[in-house]
């Protein structure tokens, strides 16, 4: 037998080695092809240290922005798809929030009743603008009363007899009356026809300020027929989105809400800026790494989960490769064979 013979026979005894064998399988099973040679799969290793040194540097940015958000929030600086995609939802909620949010937040806007509140708020300020507008040249809206006193001295007024002078009562009530006038020049007769609308407007005002009793955090907003529903309108509109958004990309953390309900302004600032300047970045070039990796490794299901850390997953992908590749080179056989070889069962 020449030496030639003696070698390939030598080579087929190494391919179907059992750790040989088994090695080859593991690189296989990574969904590697059998045509790549061990030369090629050792350049592979090369690509897995620079997706490494890429995540572990996103892992340690993370790592210094956690110390500034409440531990609710820091399920959005974990290195793996499903935490950078609830990242960038993380920021756009806090770039939309409404500047009234950050004194105004509060579970009682995460609450389907407040649109009814401010709905309310919104209908009662339609009726009191214009009836303060009409009554304020004649009466001290200020100095109304209560509904029932203003409803007992029009009963006694549109009541009284042609004898109403004789009437401790009425003479009563006629003061009364004119004590609300604006203007000392108004005849009684004129005071009295503008009854009905103190009325209408004593009773929307006791309405209107049980609303802001109803949800202290109202309070701060209440500034008579000067309120601005808006800014509140636009808090509870902000509260729906995170509801929308809790139940699309953060199913099972109840605690986000919690966490954008104590976050400092600040520090929702700089999170937004750095995420702007310099994570965004980062994540889009580990993004296209991953995908990289993806079609290198495809049947490495690991790297196909969402929720898979990206440090863990690729040093762990990158030691099978490593531990599996020494194998095959300690056989002795040639860089420029192909997996498929090792792969071969003698017959």
């Amino acid at each position: 037998m020449s030496s030639l013979e003696m070698g390939r026979l030598l080579q087929d005894k190494t391919l179907n080695d059992e750790p040989h064998a088994g090695a080859a399988k593991q690189l296989n099973d990574l969904g590697i092809s059998g045509l790549m040679t061990l030369e090629a799969i050792e350049f592979q290793t090369l690509e897995l240290d620079a997706v490494l040194a890429s995540c572990q540097q996103l892992q340690d940015n993370y790592a210094q922005r956690k110390a500034g958000l409440p531990s609710e929030l820091q399920i959005c600086l974990h290195g793996s798809a499903t935490s950078t995609e609830r990242l960038a939802v993380l920021v756009q909620l806090i770039q939309s929030a409404p500047q009234a949010l950050w004194s105004l937040r509060d579970d009682s806007f995460n609450c389907y009743d407040m649109d009814f509140r401010l709905v309310a708020l919104q209908q009662h300020l339609a009726i009191l603008k214009p009836l303060n507008k009409k009554l304020a040249p004649f009466v001290n809206t200020n100095a109304l009363g209560s509904i029932s006193s203003l409803q007992s001295i029009q009963c006694c007024l549109d009541n009284a007899g042609m004898f109403r002078w004789f009437s401790a009562k009425w003479r009563k009530a006629k003061q009364q009356a004119l004590i609300l006038s604006a203007n000392e020049q108004l005849k009684l007769d004129d005071i009295q026809l503008l009854f009905p609308a103190m009325i209408k407007y004593a009773d929307t005002q006791v309405r209107f300020n049980e609303l802001f009793a109803q949800a202290p955090i109202l309070a701060t907003s209440h500034q008579g027929l000067h309120t601005d529903v808006a800014p509140l309108l636009a808090v509870r509109e902000w509260y729906k989105d995170v509801k929308f958004a809790l139940a699309e990309h953060f199913a099972s953390e109840t605690g986000i809400l919690q966490g954008l309900s104590v976050i400092e302004k600040q520090s929702a600032d700089k999170l937004v800026s750095d995420y702007h300047v310099t994570l965004v970045a980062m994540i889009n070039c580990i993004d296209k790494k991953i995908n990289k990796l993806k079609l290198s490794f495809p049947e490495y299901q690991v790297l196909q989960q969402g929720d898979s850390d990206y440090v863990t997953v690729v040093t762990e992908l990158k030691t099978i490769v490593v531990n599996a590749l020494s194998v095959l080179n300690n056989s002795g056989i040639d860089s420029n064979t192909c997996l498929a070889e090792f792969l071969k069962i003698r017959t």
